[in-house]
């Protein structure tokens, strides 16, 4: 499993990319400050199955929001996030799809990189209720339809997505722009409630239509 660390106190990363590696010996991780350095170490291609977080010094949860929009099918795990409803549900807004409470534990944060990673999220009662009660005071949310309309365009995008290409790859055989491609993709994992490109790939390959792109112009 390859993980990204993102923490500004350098000695707490490397002590959590240590613990995790002594841990578990297949783990693969890099430590970064910021999200900055994170967006070019990722450029052109998804270097990693999950990033983590540190929650513990402030965080910009705009460069997250930013961040998400690029990559919307990369996990991000909060570690040392409080488990207050607010905190929970302002990180779940700005794209956190998991999180690690500052109590916990190693064994811990070990297991909710796997759940991560599978798409599994474990809370507590309490705060599943504050963030149902969160998406009630926020007005009705669109359900994604499984098997949800694609446009042409994506059409042809989630084809080549299915061939394992990468978005540059995709964005040269469409005549494209890379971050027109991304835009696709991430509308593509909506529509059809997907959260991971891996996802998108095992459900395109198990579709009953023609594996070719329609290559027509939108």
């Amino acid at each position: 499993m390859r993980i990204a660390i993102v923490s500004l106190v350098r000695l707490l990363g490397e002590a959590v990319a240590q613990s995790l590696c002594a841990r578990d010996a297949s783990l693969d991780i890099k430590l970064v400050r910021e999200f900055d350095e994170l967006r070019r170490a990722t450029l052109g291609a998804s270097l990693f199955d999950l990033v983590v977080v540190d929650t513990t010094q402030g965080l910009d949860l705009d460069a997250v929001r930013a961040f998400r929009r690029d990559h919307p099918g990369l996990p991000l795990l909060a570690l040392g996030l409080r488990e207050k409803e607010a905190e929970v549900v302002a990180h779940g807004s700005a794209g956190f799809t998991c999180y690690v409470r500052r109590e916990d534990g190693l064994e811990r944060l070990h297991a909710m990189l796997c759940d991560a990673v599978a798409g599994r999220l474990t809370c507590s009662p309490e705060i599943a209720a504050s963030m149902m009660r969160a998406l009630f005071r926020n007005g009705p949310v669109a359900v994604p339809e499984e098997g949800g309309h694609l446009t042409r365009r994506e059409d042809e995008v989630a084809h080549l997505v299915a061939q394992a290409l990468s978005n540059k790859e995709v964005a040269r055989e469409l005549g494209l722009s890379e971050s027109t491609v991304k835009h696709h993709v991430h509308s593509i994992l909506g529509k059809f409630g997907l959260a991971t490109r891996g996802q998108l790939m095992r459900r395109m390959r198990t579709d009953s239509r023609p594996m070719q792109p329609s290559r027509m112009a939108v």
